[in-house]
């Protein structure tokens, strides 16, 4: 009897953080759209001010670095024991990405796996990849991020310093053994066999080295846009660099909001706030924001237009079952 009132609670729980999880991103983006609107005239000047060579500069930044992305997570995969072409990995890493921007991900998830097992990956395989991609994303960008140790201190908000007291932790995970362990205990609770080899220090530090580039392309990105409106120099560039890969750090941990809605602004804001007016530093956040939105969608309608010429070859595709999406 216990037990059956200790199971109502559980589900009671579950189905009030379905509830109040999309309500909490609901207010932070009407929280970061009423920002830009009680700044908008600021925040338009910014955006109409902006050389367009430095837009399209940027724009070609971001698709470098979510490519330099492609190439991280194909690392992993290939530590897993299964080596793809990049354009095998970019069809099936690019697709999943638009995930992020959906309540609904799990369907991203579901395409990604099957692309990948069309490849020859089992689901498991791609699933603890992209996890293990996830936690290397967030420790190499704590670590560019440590750069912009300024930014943290002008910034003084909870989620801030708790992006440094999660830096130790994400280090340690990013040890291969220790990255092995997590991996083979999540295969063990899929009922799945462990890793065919520990991690080694070659592959870790290949992923690891593809996502500092990432972040280098990144931070360029945002110096192109802030330095049109003031940023400029080494000093400006080493804020939007340090600022950036925090910002995005904090879009990994700010799960509640879609690709990190409002933590992403903040930080951006705070990294630019003593070189231009926290309206000018919206805008460059808000026509950032639309570079990557758009980035994500191009590249991401690319590789599903390969993806499907690839699903075209099987006349008959199996349908896919969403409670066995990590089997």
């Amino acid at each position: 009897m216990v037990a059956g009132a200790g199971g109502r609670v559980k589900q009671l729980l579950a189905r009030g953080a379905s509830l109040v999880r999309p309500l909490v991103g609901v207010l932070i983006i009407a929280a970061v759209v009423y920002a830009v609107v009680s700044q908008w005239s600021e925040v338009r000047h910014a955006i109409t001010d902006m050389a367009w060579q430095s837009v399209l500069l940027a724009f070609l930044c971001v698709i470098a670095g979510s490519l330099t992305a492609v190439m991280s997570w194909r690392a992993l995969l290939a530590e897993e024991g299964h080596r793809l072409s990049p354009l095998e990995a970019a069809r099936i890493f690019l697709v999943g990405q638009l995930g992020k921007y959906l309540p609904g991900s799990v369907w991203s998830v579901v395409v990604q796996m099957e692309l990948a097992k069309r490849s020859g990956v089992p689901r498991a395989r791609t699933f603890t990849a992209s996890l293990c991609w996830i936690g290397l994303s967030l420790s190499s960008a704590l670590t560019v991020g440590i750069i912009g140790i300024p930014v943290i201190a002008r910034a003084n908000t909870p989620i801030t310093w708790a992006l440094l007291g999660v830096l130790p932790v994400a280090l340690v995970c990013s040890h291969p053994r220790v990255l092995t362990k997590i991996v083979d205990l999540m295969l063990r609770v899929l009922r799945k066999p462990p890793l065919p080899h520990v991690f080694t220090w070659r592959g870790v530090l290949q992923a690891f080295g593809w996502l500092l580039v990432t972040w280098l392309f990144y931070g360029t990105q945002l110096w192109l846009l802030a330095n049109s409106l003031g940023a400029p120099g080494l000093r400006g560039f080493v804020r939007c660099l340090g600022g950036f890969a925090l910002a995005l750090g904090a879009g990994v941990v700010f799960i509640v909001a879609p690709s990190g809605a409002g933590a992403r602004e903040a930080l951006i804001v705070a990294a630019l706030g003593d070189v231009m007016s926290e309206g000018s530093a919206l805008g460059v956040a808000v026509v950032s924001r639309m570079l990557f939105t758009a980035a994500d969608v191009i590249l991401a309608g690319a590789a599903a237009l390969s993806a499907w010429r690839l699903l075209r070859r099987h006349a008959e595709a199996p349908v896919v079952d969403v409670e066995n999406v990590a089997r």
